[in-house]
């Protein structure tokens, strides 16, 4: 029985370690699910179309870059600042928006302010580009995709030796990048 005991012990420590390293991945998923529906919140009040925001699937040649200038400091923004940027991977076209996260990134609430400087940013940067900011198919149910990666770690524009967490937002900005083609 005591071996029992033992053995029951490490299992228990061993479960809570784990769930300890993957505390963080579950609390990024809530606050990229929360900010993919402010987007969508966003959308109505903006452009009062119902736009329902899906998964995009991004390759590392469109995300790396920018998550090297948040990381270097190439990219540093103040509350309310947006960066926003095309890429063309291919033939296919990408809207970056990269804004610093809301505190408490897990609540909806929190995004509402962001997500509507996101995708004024995002539908702005289209426009200056002659490209779709957000590419947008269907007729009544329109869809959009998106990929948000959150808790990106740069430097603070008002004082160099402080961090700041960023949040980017890459959106297909043509149907190549939509339909993953």
């Amino acid at each position: 029985m005591k071996m029992f005991k033992k053995i029951m012990a490490v299992a228990l420590v061993g479960v809570m370690a784990l769930s300890m390293l993957t505390g963080c991945a579950v609390t990024n998923t809530i606050a990229e699910d929360k900010a993919e529906k402010a987007l969508e919140n966003a959308c109505k009040t903006l452009t009062g179309e119902t736009v329902n925001f899906k998964s995009l699937s991004v390759g590392s040649s469109v995300t790396s870059p920018v998550k090297a200038d948040i990381k270097n400091g190439t990219i540093q923004l103040k509350d309310g600042e947006t960066y926003a940027k095309t890429l063309k991977s291919g033939d296919k076209v990408y809207t970056v928006v990269v804004v610093t996260e809301p505190k408490n990134a897990t609540k909806i609430e929190n995004w509402k302010h962001t997500a509507l400087k996101v995708v004024t940013a995002a539908i702005a940067q289209g426009t200056a580009d002659q490209t779709e900011g957000i590419h947008l198919e269907g007729t009544n149910d329109k869809t959009a995709k998106v990929n948000v990666i959150v808790d990106l770690e740069g430097k603070d524009k008002t004082d160099n030796s402080k961090k700041d967490t960023y949040a980017m937002f890459v959106f297909a900005a043509n149907d190549k990048a939509y339909n993953n083609k």
